[in-house]
């Protein structure tokens, strides 16, 4: 794939492949050669042995076939010549042959031998000690001389005897040795090359393409061309790129949202602030309304007053929450009931509002907040409570202590929450109680954030509405 322009306007390579032995389908060469290799040697350690005794069982049928000749032979007398020629086959020096009816025949170079230690006991012998055997006579710790008992293959009654030199069984268990690492190396070359053009095959290309897809995705984002189209696997990797194609989507569809928001904020805050100069102007002139002895003039100068006032705040807001320039919080010790009573008498719900306005906070409850945005944030939930409640009804704000945090709740009983405003409740700009734009409680839910407290709606329905407010009591 030709290198895509990234955000910034620069080329962006493809993304670069880990070489030799850093990359993946390395590492899995040689792994498999390993683990091939390993389980060669587990089986070539019982396989030894088992040589091993496979070469000394040929030895006693050789030393039996030398015994039959030396029977066959009058009064059981061979000559020198003979009897070294049937020692040499047998390929040790000194055979013996007993039986229970008879006595031991003999075969021997006539050589003084050495002390030997405990035979090995081809009739019973044990499969440990047989490869501790193969091992210490490989290493070449063995002794010179070994002397070997097992039954003669003809008749099992009979016992053959004989003394091997250790020498040539070395030799032999060597070859073989050396053909079993052959054979072993040539299995886990040929095995880890199957394993190599199988994953390379089935897992690091597709992966190599996940991975060229994010990174091409991350240097361009808004190239629709870099979001991956899927494969038609039913396995693993095809999940994973069809979840990577849809959050691919998902996410230009929102950097495109929050592109063209940005820039929508923008051009609102100069209108905010535009417009917030000529509805100074109109604060005015509503004002010089009010003072007038025109009884029309004065019963709907008011509703005039109320309606420049909120525009003026709204584009307060507005230009506060896109410039994000609310300040730290600065907690103080506050008492919240006379706090929350301040909050109510500025709303004018002790001036008889038609409202019945609850105030259950204890007057000895305190806590540390910032004064100026504690007022805000209960301002806005209260002022909020009263438009939710056109024909009047109840607002109790209430307070207690729960574990380390202060728990305010404010509650009325209007008619609830939409499921629609639910949904975007704390989301500026999409909406609020009765149709606001919801700014207020996105600001209000940063300010309480900024305490290291929660805003959160507690419950909603027909019966009212409560929000709930959680600040630690440190402040």
């Amino acid at each position: 794939m030709d290198a895509q322009p990234s955000h910034d306007g620069s080329a962006s390579s493809p993304p670069a492949r880990p070489a030799g032995a850093a990359s993946l389908s390395s590492r899995l060469l040689l792994l498999t050669i390993l683990f091939v290799m390993l389980a060669e040697v587990l089986i070539y350690l019982p396989s030894m042995a088992r040589f091993r005794i496979s070469y000394l069982e040929a030895r006693i049928e050789l030393a039996d076939q030398a015994a039959l000749a030396l029977l066959a032979a009058p009064n059981g007398m061979v000559s020198a010549d003979l009897e070294d020629e049937l020692l040499r086959n047998v390929g040790g020096k000194l055979v013996a042959m007993r039986r229970q009816e008879s006595n031991a025949l003999i075969l021997s170079d006539r050589q003084e031998l050495p002390m030997l230690g405990q035979p090995v006991d081809l009739s019973r012998w044990m499969w440990w000690e047989a490869i501790v055997d193969a091992v210490v006579t490989l290493s070449g710790n063995a002794d010179r001389y070994i002397r070997v008992l097992g039954p003669s293959p003809r008749d099992p009654q009979t016992r053959i005897e004989l003394v091997l030199p250790t020498a040539p069984l070395a030799e032999a268990l060597r070859e073989f040795s050396w053909r079993i690492f052959s054979l072993s190396l040539l299995i886990s070359l040929v095995t880890a090359g199957l394993v190599y053009l199988s994953l390379q095959w089935l897992l690091v290309r597709p992966m190599q393409r996940l991975i060229g897809s994010i990174v091409g995705f991350r240097d361009a984002p808004e190239d629709a061309r870099q979001i991956i189209r899927p494969s038609l696997r039913r396995d693993e990797l095809g999940l994973a790129e069809r979840e990577l194609q849809v959050m691919q989507q998902e996410l230009r569809q929102a950097l495109t949202q929050r592109a063209r928001l940005a820039q929508l904020g923008i051009a609102v805050s100069k209108i905010s602030h535009d417009l917030r100069n000529m509805l100074a102007s109109a604060q005015l002139v509503s004002d010089r309304l009010a003072a007038s002895d025109d009884p029309t003039v004065r019963q709907v100068a008011p509703r005039l007053v109320s309606a420049v006032d909120r525009a003026i705040a709204l584009c307060a807001q507005t230009l506060r929450y896109g410039k994000a320039e609310e300040r730290a919080p600065e907690p103080e010790a506050l008492a919240l009931h006379s706090f929350v009573e301040d909050v109510a008498a500025g709303l004018g719900l002790t001036d008889g509002s038609g409202l019945r306005w609850h105030n259950a906070v204890p007057e000895a409850l305190s806590l540390l907040a910032d004064a100026e945005h504690l007022y805000r944030v209960l301002n806005n939930l209260m002022r909020n409570a009263v438009q939710a409640m056109p024909e009047g009804g109840d607002l109790r704000v209430a307070a207690a202590i729960s574990g380390n945090d202060i728990v305010i709740e404010i509650a009325d009983t209007g008619l609830g929450l939409s499921e629609t405003a639910q949904s975007h409740l704390f989301e500026p700009f999409r909406g609020g109680r009765n149709g606001g734009t919801g700014l207020g409680l996105a600001i209000a839910r940063e300010l309480i954030r900024a305490h290291g407290g929660e805003l959160e709606l507690a419950r909603t329905g027909p019966l009212g509405t409560t929000f709930r407010i959680r600040l630690p009591i440190s402040g």
